[in-house]
This record gives structure tokens, C-alpha cells and sequence, in this order.
């Protein structure tokens, strides 16, 4: 194909043949242009919530719903909202979308594929005229990875009442910048200050790259996601004394970091053993006064635990908790331990499931059904609606690393599928 030349997909949908397409090449210069707003040009792709970049990739996707007549809101923690009104004002919405925010030296796909699928989807239903009765939201969840402020699916659990003004008014990131004042600080003034509530939602929709090897092995082109992973983020600080590092003798020092390094080791052992699925990371680590001939007085490390059993992942919660205090008491130090982020495991609807069943095999596909290890604000939507995911393969199972990539081809097709469930479940 030619640069610039537009394909149109086949179309994947029973009843709407004749007049439902979805447009490839803007796809890919949604993609493109998104990904232009970018802090770390040439070492992977950094758009942290509420920054400049983070502006920039969100002004270009308001850009777009301007031109399509959506009314814009901007909804509790900075979370934004673009409607296509359905013929009945008062019915529940159908909402697609993903989030525009990366981690550190990330990729170009994780989010800004679910946010690009559902903007093109939309596109299609504005200019087929296609009629429906309820609303089609598409939807941009701030603060996914939780890369700036330290919680992930912070935005859908503001949004979703999860989190109270209270403890959000106490989250602030790495510079002390509280997130309502970054918020402020980009401009983002909420419009609609509506809790999310389940009488307003017919359902949720999200296509997301799968950032794991399954679909690769598989040889699929589509993953229909049946589950999502619970999460338990948890923070941990040891606290013991800063000394001389050559005239303190080894008996008589309160050194926080070897206390943390061997709770970190017992972390991994604990998820080794703790079930099949059980996974636990410990991916920040900070120890203070970081000094060479200094005693650290201080460490602070992340632990991010996931498991789709709920009672597994209460219990390897439970056993690295027994593991701080007990390593922190037998080395006399003081500890603080912080849930920062909970997400429940998640079994996604079964009559989603079979829709967009239908409509991959529409499309000649046989999707693969899967669990999601990765978190997704889906997740805590599925809460208030029946919901549902589509995969798409991620080449090596790589993600969060510049070297993330899907093929457009494979990313058009899920657009096409989540059209055609969103005309059907809108209609």
C-alpha cells in the first residue's frame, strides 16, 4: 500500500455491511500524532499524567471530537468524556476508550490504542450516520499507569467514587505537586462532577495490546479477555539509623537497607510459592542519605502483587506484610506499610463475550479467550457494567519499553469488531 492511500477494511457486521467502515490510515495518524507529544524522543515514549506532553496528546484527541460534535466533559480527577448523543437523552451510555499516559521510556501502543480504536469507531458512526439509541461515550482515563503519582487506575478510581477527596487531596508526585494541583496546573476543570454510577452505563468496550507473548504463540489476531488480574500495590518505608559507615561497628547498626533487601528477596520467594499465577515486583527502590560512607537510615521500595484469585492475592499480601514487620522487629527498626492501589480480580461479562465473539468470527477471525495479567480501568468500571476487552498481539510479549509494538493491521481489526459490538449495543 502507498503512503497516504486510505484501505478500507472489510466490514464485520451481520446487519450494517453496507455501510459500517473504519479508515486505517487515520488510525495510523492517530497514532503518529498522539505520539508526537513525547518527553524522551529517542529513548521510548514518557507522557506522564497532567504534563505537558500528557496536554498535548489529550488537545489533539478534543481536537478531534470537536470536529465531530461530541459534547466534551471533563469529569471527576481529570478523567474526559466525549459524547455522541443516541436518540434517547435519557438512556445509559455505551463507553469505550483507554488512557494517554505512559510510563518512563515506555511504548507507543499501551493506551493510545484504546483511545484511538474507540475515537475511530466513533468517527465511523458520525459519518455513516448510524443511528443509535443510546449514548456512545468515548472516555480517557488519567494517571492508568500510575507512573507520576504512585497509584495506578488512580483516574477510574476517583471517577468511580473509590477513592474519597480525602485521601486524594494527599497524593501528590515525586516533586510534592498534589495531583488536583497538576490537574489545575493543565488547565483541566471539571465540568461534570457526577460520581460514575452504574445507572448510567449500558456497558464499557476497550481494545488494549495485550503486552504479553500469548496471542504471538497462539498465532491469534484478536484476544477476547475473560478476566482481569486483582492488583495490590503496596508501599513500604524502613526506617532505622544514618551512621558512620567506618566506625560503626556491625552489631550496633540499624541499617535500613539490608532490612529491605531481605524483605525484597523474601518477596519474590513468597510469590514463587504462594500459587500458579501469584506475581510480585518490587520496581522502585530510593534509600536515604545515599551516600557511600554512609549507613542508610532510610529505604523505601514499591511492591506491586497481582494474582486473578482473589484469595491468593490476599494471601501473598498477607504473607510480605508478616515478612516486614518480622525482619523490621528482629533488626529493632521502625516500618510503615501502605496500600497504595487495589484493584479486584475481575471476571468480565459472559454476554460481552459472546458478542464480540460474534463479530470476530464475522470478520473470518477465531478469537483467543485469555486472562489479562496487566491491569486495565476497565476492571473497576466492570464493577458498575457489564464489560469487555479485545487484545491484540504485542510482538515478543513486549511492553512498558521502547521496543513495544503491534501491527496497524491487527489494531484496525479490533476497531472493527468493537464498531460493530458498539452499533449492536447501542442500537
Amino acid at each position: 500500500m502507498e503512503p497516504g492511500q486510505q484501505r478500507m477494511l472489510p466490514r464485520p457486521h451481520d446487519y450494517y455491511t453496507d455501510i459500517m467502515a473504519i479508515d486505517i490510515e487515520r488510525i495510523r495518524s492517530d497514532i503518529k500524532n498522539i505520539n508526537a507529544f513525547n518527553a524522551t524522543p529517542g529513548r521510548g515514549t514518557t507522557r506522564l499524567t497532567f504534563s505537558a506532553e500528557y496536554q498535548g496528546a489529550l488537545n489533539y484527541v478534543l481536537s478531534q471530537f470537536n470536529q465531530l460534535g461530541a459534547a466534551v466533559s471533563i469529569c471527576p480527577g481529570g478523567n474526559v468524556r466525549g459524547r455522541f448523543a443516541g436518540s434517547d437523552g435519557n438512556a445509559p451510555a455505551v463507553m469505550m476508550g483507554s488512557h494517554l499516559d505512559s510510563v518512563v521510556h515506555g511504548g507507543r501502543f499501551d493506551g493510545v490504542v484504546g483511545v484511538v480504536t474507540a475515537l475511530e469507531a466513533a468517527r465511523s458512526m458520525v459519518e455513516d450516520k448510524i443511528a443509535h439509541r443510546l449514548p456512545v461515550d468515548v472516555v480517557i482515563f488519567p494517571e492508568e499507569e500510575g507512573s507520576r503519582f504512585g497509584r495506578g487506575l488512580l483516574g477510574s478510581s476517583i471517577w468511580t467514587g473509590r477513592l474519597d477527596a480525602g485521601r486524594l487531596s494527599a497524593i501528590a508526585d515525586a516533586d510534592g505537586v498534589a495531583y488536583i494541583e497538576a490537574m489545575a496546573q493543565a488547565g483541566l476543570k471539571v465540568t461534570d462532577n457526577r460520581i460514575l454510577r452504574s445507572p448510567a452505563l449500558a456497558a464499557m468496550l476497550e481494545v488494549h495490546i495485550e503486552q504479553g507473548a500469548v496471542l504471538e504463540k497462539q498465532g491469534a489476531r484478536i484476544g477476547l479477555v475473560e478476566a482481569i488480574t486483582g492488583i495490590r500495590q503496596l508501599d513500604v518505608t524502613v526506617k532505622g539509623t544514618a551512621d558512620h559507615a567506618g566506625t560503626t561497628p556491625m552489631e550496633e547498626r540499624s541499617d535500613a537497607l539490608q532490612a529491605a533487601a531481605r524483605i525484597i528477596t523474601a518477596v519474590d520467594e513468597i510469590a514463587r510459592h504462594n500459587g500458579p499465577r501469584t506475581v510480585a515486583t518490587v520496581g522502585r527502590i530510593a534509600c536515604e542519605p545515599a551516600q557511600v560512607n554512609v549507613i542508610p537510615g532510610r529505604a523505601r521500595f514499591s511492591v506491586d502483587v497481582r494474582d486473578p484469585d482473589k484469595a491468593l492475592l490476599e494471601a501473598a499480601v498477607a504473607a510480605i506484610s508478616r515478612t516486614v514487620e518480622q525482619i523490621c522487629n528482629a533488626r529493632k527498626l521502625e516500618f510503615d506499610l501502605v496500600r497504595l492501589s487495589e484493584a479486584e480480580p475481575v471476571n468480565l461479562s459472559d454476554s460481552i463475550l459472546d458478542l464480540l465473539q460474534k463479530k470476530a468470527r464475522a470478520s473470518g477471525i477465531t478469537p483467543h479467550s485469555m486472562i489479562s495479567g496487566a491491569g486495565h480501568d476497565t476492571a473497576l468500571i466492570a464493577a458498575l457494567t457489564k464489560a469487555g476487552m479485545i487484545f491484540v498481539p504485542s510482538r515478543d510479549g513486549l511492553s512498558h519499553c521502547p521496543q513495544e509494538f503491534s501491527r496497524l493491521e491487527d489494531i484496525a481489526l479490533a476497531c472493527e469488531i468493537l464498531l460493530a459490538a458498539a452499533v449492536e449495543l447501542a442500537a
